[in-house]
């Protein structure tokens, strides 16, 4: 019978192995196969995800019946305006992703509907607004809560939008560059070097708030900022003073049609509300001579002076507290001079060079086309040179602007690498105490064991002695009974003689 059983468990490990040597041989070829469709369903997600998203037909109907046709133009001339509590409906005939308002007015407080969902935006101060639905639909609703203008509409399907499309992130909470210009276009003109180098190559923070608006004139220029602005790489929405364009030819003219105060007071609140690692404006010459650049420059100087004492200004300081510049760069000034670099392609910005970004930032600028104004590097107003007019940290030795600081987001991760190696050395040490504690234990039962071994070993010895001591006694005992005995039986042999 045992034989039996032995026969059959042998017949089944032989299968055993048979299969086993299949799977070997099938195996490489099968996960070959498997690793290439996995390859290819991954390739094919990315190559969905790299595919531009086509801008869509639009059907557009107002509530109130008027003509909407100005919307679809492209156009920053031309607007559409609106009651709060119309409602606009848009649809086409493929799913969209998202749409693309282009606002005439700002704070406008609106709401889309679709698909059963709703979006609510108040007080909306972004010109142009991307609004991402998460997924595709037919047909959305836009309720104005209050009166506004458009000027364009438009809408995209899935994936990658045109890179015209203008996502804004928020102003910054901090701000590794706050670059000062006194009008648009003299942030791409003068400071465009550094728009394209530390925002759109390197990615960093950087802020832009200009002394002038333009809601009281060519409203046109408002759109053209962001364009040149999303041209130069610059993620974060800009800021407005409170200030009409007004020309002056010197300082003195720019100081008679400005408040000088109003104007510090409103630069020493970004500093304090930005808390920028650097600043950077125009020339204290006003370049080719323009009033309200000196006036900015003059600002800017004396705020980046005064900005890190709580008692200057001290509105701002109670809303943001005090803010001590590290660095402050003038556009052209003539100490502690640097040359950007302004030359080399910057892969993030499509291999262009930072001068022909700034320059196709400049062509955004449709309505300043007619000015003689130019980007150059080369001329006496060149976006490549700047002086650094103050500094906490030292002077530079080369000709970066951040030289000797470091970036909010390189402090971000050195702070989270210092808290994971805290946390790392915490675990540890409560890894060793553990073991401390563990070993302390192990020897204290090791130690309650040892005693009751003692104890037994002493009684041992002491039962061993007494032993002893009774043998010896009894033997002692046993020897004098024999002496007795034998001193009687002497005896007893005497009287028989």
């Amino acid at each position: 019978m045992l034989s039996k059983y032995l026969k059959k468990a042998a017949a089944v490990m032989s299968s055993v192995m048979i299969f086993s040597f299949a799977i070997q041989a099938v195996s490489p070829s099968f996960v070959a196969k498997a690793d290439s469709v996995s390859a290819q369903t991954t390739a094919s997600a990315q190559e969905q995800q790299e595919v531009q998203a086509k801008q869509l037909t639009l059907n557009l109907l107002a509530s109130s019946g008027k003509s909407v046709a100005n919307l679809l133009d492209d156009a920053y001339t031309s607007k559409v305006s609106f009651a709060a509590g119309d409602t606009l409906t848009v649809s086409a005939d493929e799913p969209m992703q998202g749409v693309y308002l282009k606002w005439a007015s700002l704070e406008s407080s609106y709401s889309v509907s679709y698909n059963g969902k709703e979006q609510k935006i108040t007080k909306e101060d972004m010109l142009h607004k991307y609004i991402d639905f998460g997924e595709t639909v037919t047909e959305c609703t836009i309720t104005f809560e209050s009166a506004a203008s458009v000027c364009d509409i438009f809408a995209y399907g899935k994936g990658k939008l045109p890179d015209n499309v203008q996502v804004w992130e928020k102003p910054c909470t901090d701000a590794d560059i706050l670059v000062f210009s006194t009008h648009a276009d003299d942030e791409i003109l003068f400071l465009g070097g550094v728009l394209a180098t530390y925002a759109g190559q390197q990615g960093l923070n950087v802020q832009v708030a200009y002394m002038t608006n333009y809601w009281n004139g060519a409203t046109v220029r408002e759109h053209e900022k962001l364009d040149g602005l999303w041209e130069s790489g610059v993620k974060h929405y800009p800021v407005n003073g409170e200030f009409d364009d007004i020309y002056a030819t010197d300082l003195n003219g720019a100081m008679s049609v400005y408040s000088y105060d109003d104007v510090l007071g409103y630069v020493t609140e970004q500093i304090r509300r930005f808390k920028p690692l650097v600043v950077v404006t125009q020339d204290i010459n006003g370049e080719y001579g323009h009033g309200g650049h000196m006036l900015l420059a003059k600002a800017v100087c004396e705020a980046a002076d005064n900005s890190g004492t709580a008692s200057f200004k001290q509105e701002s300081a109670d809303k943001y507290g005090a803010w001590d510049v590290p660095k402050t760069y003038i556009h052209l000034y003539g100490e502690n001079k640097i040359r950007m670099d302004l030359r080399q392609p910057l892969s993030n910005m499509k291999s262009r060079t930072a001068i022909d970004v700034a320059k196709d930032a400049y062509l955004q600028h449709v309505s300043q086309q007619w000015c003689w104004f130019y980007v150059s590097d080369e001329y006496e107003y060149s976006c490549a040179d700047f002086g650094l007019y103050r500094s906490t940290v030292g002077t530079d030795t080369g000709n970066d602007m951040l030289e000797n600081v470091t970036t909010y987001e390189e402090k971000k991760r050195i702070e989270e690498e210092s808290k994971a190696a805290e946390e790392s050395s915490k675990q540890e040490e409560s890894l060793k105490t553990a073991e401390k504690e563990e070993i302390r234990e192990q020897k204290a039962v090791k130690k309650r064991n040892v005693v009751p071994v003692i104890i037994i070993a002493v009684l041992v010895v002491v039962l061993a002695a007494a032993g002893v001591v009774y043998h010896n006694y009894m033997e002692k005992m046993r020897r004098k009974k024999r002496r007795k005995n034998r001193g009687k039986n002497g005896s007893h042999r005497g009287n028989t003689r």
